[in-house]
């Protein structure tokens, strides 16, 4: 995994090309020009997703209609072959998540820079055994999971990132829980990042803030057609947050409570001075209807405005002449 900058930002591709491998060159394309660190597909078996006795799945026609989807969203070893390749020309890293030992063994071959291992797969300790061993760069989200969940996938797989992640799809910003990310920097010694499904970009711009290592977000060519195009980022919300990701730090400046010279420089132009209001004869007793506040400043600071009150001028003065010391008897000079 190339480390152009922190946060990593992942665009999630996922199964948004859907099953269209021109859909997904043009997605990799657009992560590529949204300077995204990379992109991730997902690669699965059928069977292992969609088991037989999954309960949404009892009706015949429902459970035919979810297989020819899941068959039409498969990609084969060629197509993950030609799109690391793709990627590769294009100078982005490629990953993919894998949800069994086949599924690993395919992206394997392909030579991924990455695996990310799904939140639903963080108690699958056989999977993570067999990741680890193949001693590739491993990303884990962590939804649904518990501390000790967690800890123990840490501890088959080594030193994985940690994603905190919500699996509701979308996620409501009232369960986002991004102070969640700070619970988990606490508790565990590795990097952790989050893994985002509201719609938006607006909490990945606050977990970046919040200092997260890796930010992975769907990826889309159109957010209106629905599913998990919704949730997802376009190319142009992912040129917003990389460039969010690149400059945010320069807001914090170094906290001095002392204002910088460029901002001493615009004193003369946005302070006021004090100058008088009318013509003013010599021997005049100063009153403070006799005086005028207004921009630009000049050489009376108007917070000493008292002191001239009462004082008599020695000369004859214009109005919005600007008060000087020198006019007054008995002021020091």
């Amino acid at each position: 995994m190339k480390k152009l900058f922190e946060p990593y930002i992942i665009a999630e591709i996922g199964i948004n090309h859907e099953g269209n491998i021109l859909k997904a060159k043009k997605l990799i394309n657009d992560a590529v020009e949204s300077g995204a660190s990379a992109v991730k597909f997902q690669v699965f078996e059928t069977e292992t997703i969609l088991g037989p006795n999954l309960n949404h799945n009892k009706k015949k026609k429902k459970k035919l209609y979810i297989k020819k989807i899941a068959k039409k969203l498969y990609i084969t070893n060629k197509q993950i072959s030609e799109l690391r390749k793709f990627s590769k020309r294009k100078k982005i890293d490629f990953g993919c998540s894998v949800f069994d030992k086949k599924s690993l063994e395919r992206v394997i071959k392909a030579k991924v820079d990455y695996i990310k291992i799904a939140s639903s797969d963080i108690n699958d300790l056989y999977l993570l055994s067999l990741v680890k061993k193949n001693k590739v760069p491993c990303i884990i989200s962590s939804g649904m999971a518990n501390l000790s969940e967690i800890k123990r996938a840490i501890k088959v797989l080594g030193n994985p990132v940690v994603l905190h992640c919500v699996s509701s799809y979308p996620c409501n910003i009232k369960d986002a829980n991004l102070k969640r990310i700070n619970s988990l920097k606490k508790k565990l010694k590795t990097k952790i990042g989050y893994s985002d499904h509201t719609i938006g970009i607006d909490a990945c711009k606050l977990a970046i803030m919040m200092g997260a290592n890796v930010i992975e977000k769907h990826f889309t060519y159109d957010k209106s057609r629905g599913g998990d195009h919704a949730l997802s980022a376009d190319k142009y919300d992912m040129i917003k947050l990389v460039e969010f990701s690149k400059n945010f730090r320069s807001y914090y400046g170094n906290g001095s409570i002392n204002p910088k010279q460029k901002e001493i420089k615009n004193k003369k132009i946005f302070r006021k001075g004090l100058y008088y209001a009318e013509n003013l004869k010599k021997g005049k007793k100063i009153e403070i209807e006799d005086l005028k506040i207004l921009r630009p400043e000049n050489n009376f600071k108007i917070e000493n405005y008292k002191k001239i009150l009462g004082k008599v001028l020695i000369k004859k003065v214009k109005k919005f002449d600007s008060v000087n010391m020198n006019h007054f008897a008995y002021l020091k000079r």
